[in-house]
Parts: structure tokens; C-alpha cells; sequence
């Protein structure tokens, strides 16, 4: 265990460096568009809601009085990271940036949903803010990590040598999820599940 944790500890250090930083600041960048645009676009803020509705609604993750379940909402948001990461096995397109930005983009035309409708910002924070501290830098180390495999694939393809051996590489980004993604998605839904709601019902 510590020698995963001592190799883990390197790979954060000096491979990941600033990319996390970097990945974060493009997601809010993309919250704030898809708000300004949202709030400029009521119709537009209308149907990107009705399809956030649908998607939850279809995942089954709520049943009819609204209750989340733990189990489905970790395990949704697990496999949602474990995607974001293999999108970056399809060479030269880089698609967990496509993944991080789509979701910023929801978070910000919720944002705009809840200003068109005249209901409180309070109310907007406290349902994203207490889980997502959590779960939005998981989903940034997993755009990092699915950033990373592109590169060093199409590094491969080049024969640049800066590649470095993908074995090596896949064992660091399997140890980042185990032991950094995933416990971070487990508090993000014990959050969303059972502490949220209530927060919630303060404000609306």
C-alpha cells in the first residue's frame, strides 16, 4: 500500500503539475458562458433544463418523491469518470475536455434557470456547492487523467520522446482513481444524497 501511495504521490507531482489547475479554471470558465448565454436565452436555459430533468429522470437514480438513491448516485458518477477517462484512448481529439465542458455548461444554464425564475442564488449554491467541493475535482482529475493517456498516445503515434510506457502510465491513472476519484465521489454523494436535501428545503 505505501509503496502505491509513494508511486501515486510522484505521478500528482510530476506528471499531473498544473494540469488540474488549468482543467478547473476552463470549467468555471464554461459555468460563466453557459450562464451568460442561458440568461441571454430563456428559451434555450428551458430546454437544456428539460433535458437535465429527463437525463436524471431516465437514469433512475430519484424515484417519484424525488428521494436520490446513494448506491445509484455514486455508481452513475463512477462510471461517468471511468468514461471520461477512456474517452482519451481516441487519439488527436482530446474528448474528456468535450466532457468537462458539457457538464460546466448544464451547471451554468441551472444558474441561469434559477435567475430567469426568480428564485434565490442561496438556493442554486446550496444545491451544487456542499457535493460538488467533492465531486467537480473528481471530474477534473478525471478530464486530467483522460488528458493525459491522449497525449501520451498520440505522443505514441508520433514517436515523440516525450511518450512515456503506457503500462506505467494506465498503473498511475488506475491508483488516481482508486485512491483519490473514487473516495472523493463517496463523500460527493453521501453529500448529495442525505445532506443537500435538507440544505435545499432552507431556502426554497
Amino acid at each position: 500500500m505505501n509503496e502505491h501511495l509513494t508511486e501515486l504521490r510522484g505521478f500528482l507531482q510530476r506528471d499531473m503539475r498544473r494540469l488540474p489547475l488549468i482543467f478547473a479554471g476552463l470549467f468555471f470558465l464554461f459555468c460563466l458562458i453557459g450562464y451568460a448565454v442561458c440568461t441571454a436565452s430563456p428559451q434555450l436555459t428551458e430546454a437544456v433544463v428539460d433535458y437535465f430533468n429527463r437525463m436524471l429522470s431516465d437514469s433512475g437514480l430519484a424515484d417519484e418523491a424525488g428521494n436520490i438513491s446513494f448506491a445509484g448516485m455514486l455508481m452513475n458518477n463512477w462510471f461517468a469518470m471511468v468514461f471520461t477517462i477512456l474517452y482519451g484512448f481516441v487519439p488527436f481529439l482530446f474528448l474528456p475536455v468535450v466532457t468537462a465542458a458539457s457538464n460546466a455548461l448544464i451547471i451554468g444554464a441551472l444558474a441561469a434557470f434559477y435567475r430567469l425564475n426568480q428564485i434565490s442564488m442561496a438556493a442554486f449554491f446550496a444545491g451544487i456547492v456542499p457535493h460538488g467541493i467533492f465531486e467537480i475535482p473528481a471530474l477534473v482529475l478525471a478530464v486530467s487523467l483522460g488528458f493525459l493517456l491522449c497525449r501520451n498516445i498520440v505522443r505514441g503515434i508520433l514517436r515523440s520522446e516525450k511518450a512515456v510506457p503506457m503500462v506505467d502510465l494506465l498503473a498511475n491513472i488506475l491508483r488516481t482513481m482508486l485512491f483519490v476519484i473514487f473516495p472523493l465521489l463517496l463523500i460527493a454523494a453521501l453529500i448529495e444524497c442525505y445532506i443537500t436535501p435538507g440544505i435545499m428545503r432552507l431556502f426554497l
